[in-house]
């Protein structure tokens, strides 16, 4: 017995070690490089009235090809006259409508300026006006449960913009500085303030500890000035002042570096730095690692032709390095693939270079799918569907 029982356990074991020498620990990922694909450039366009005057947007989250919401202050343009706070695109038609403050219904209690989100969780981020005070404001839906949330915070002015690392923090910037997180979907608001009474107009970031942000202070002369922050690892550094350049780190070059727009991509394979500033002037910064040392390039000398045919950038759209849209004036949409620079023109919307209109963040779903959400005349918007 004891022969036996000593021989069962030799096998027992071998078979224990054969196993461990054929299912060894799964392997890291592999390494992945800084080479991006070429940017799709072909769509099967649609084009959707989804506001009529007088409303403005504030942007569109798609959670699929068949499943988006467009937020803002929209028009029904018919009797009775009622005002939404948003529509739903079931795959077929904007079909249900959201009411809020100024409807029939207190489903979201804040006018939209900005709305971003990632797979199941969307946010809203406005205003909440009481009598005639503005307060900062956030809605958010949770698309699992098909539910809305919304809160007036205590700050006053108005939430600008809000992204979303996509793993359930969102920052969400507005007036004075102000600034709220949101660390994990069931987690509150919490305020802070940025060292800046400026008044922050878009912010995007690489993860919640490397935020980038475009700030602008209006005086009453009329002049405008720009700044730009990072905030990193709990620290808010100036990266550029338009107005006091003192202890700044970068030095843009131009006659008017007028700014409306931001965009960052970072490169984990060699932790490098794309930073897009975009504006009258455009430029594409870079660096490794965190170095505040930045290597400049305008983008007209890759071939962006905006500067030159006298339009400004106002709005970049970053997929990768190697395909972005930016958005002009006068509905000149231009994207890059890697190699250039190409004009798309989307029917349905004009093409004269006469006309303006207010464009807003362009969303591209997983299979490539794009919705744009574009004013076409005086607060009338559409939605644009780009189908790849």
């Amino acid at each position: 017995m004891r022969k036996s029982a000593h021989f069962i356990l030799i096998i027992v074991l071998a078979f224990i070690s054969i196993l461990f020498l054929a299912c060894p620990d799964d392997p890291d990922p592999e390494p992945t490089t800084c080479d991006y694909p070429p940017g799709n450039r072909t769509f099967t366009w649609r084009v959707d009235t989804v506001a009529y005057w007088p409303s403005f947007l504030g942007g569109v989250h798609a959670f699929a090809d068949d499943d988006a919401y467009v937020m803002g202050y929209i028009g029904e343009g018919q009797a009775p006259w009622r005002i939404f706070v948003g529509k739903h695109w079931n795959g077929t038609q904007w079909d249900t409508t959201i009411y809020g403050k100024y409807g029939f219904y207190d489903d979201i209690q804040i006018t939209p300026n900005d709305v971003t989100g990632d797979d199941h969780y969307m946010v809203c981020a406005g205003r909440y006006g009481i009598n005639s005070i503005m307060y900062a404001g956030i809605a958010e839906f949770d698309n699992r449960i098909k539910k809305w949330k919304s809160y007036q915070l205590q700050a006053t002015g108005e939430l600008r913009s809000v992204w979303t690392d996509g793993k359930g923090f969102f920052i969400a910037v507005g007036d004075n500085g102000m600034v709220y997180t949101k660390d994990g979907y069931k987690s509150e608001w919490v305020y802070s303030k940025a060292p800046t009474e400026f008044h922050f107009t878009k912010v995007v970031g690489v993860s919640k500890n490397e935020i980038y942000t475009l700030a602008v202070i209006s005086l009453p002369s009329g002049v405008y000035f720009h700044q730009y922050w990072k905030y990193y690892n709990s620290q808010w550094l100036k990266l550029y002042d338009e107005q006091d350049t003192t202890g700044t780190y970068v030095k843009l070059y131009g006659t008017d570096n007028t700014m409306c727009d931001l965009a960052v991509s970072r490169c984990s394979y060699n932790d490098s730095l794309k930073l897009y500033l975009i504006g009258w002037e455009s430029f594409l910064l870079e660096s490794e690692g965190q170095s505040l040392n930045y290597s400049i390039t305008n983008l007209s000398h890759l071939g962006l032709p905006l500067r030159s045919i006298g339009r400004t950038a106002l709005r970049i759209n970053l997929y990768s390095p190697n395909d972005y849209w930016i958005f002009g004036t006068r509905y000149n949409f231009y994207h890059w693939n890697g190699t250039d620079f190409q004009k798309i023109v989307m029917p349905g919307l004009p093409d004269d270079d006469a006309h303006f209109g207010d464009q807003h963040r362009m969303i591209k779903t997983a299979t490539g799918k794009i919705f744009l959400p574009t004013e076409v005349s005086s607060q009338v918007y559409v939605v644009v569907q780009g189908t790849p």
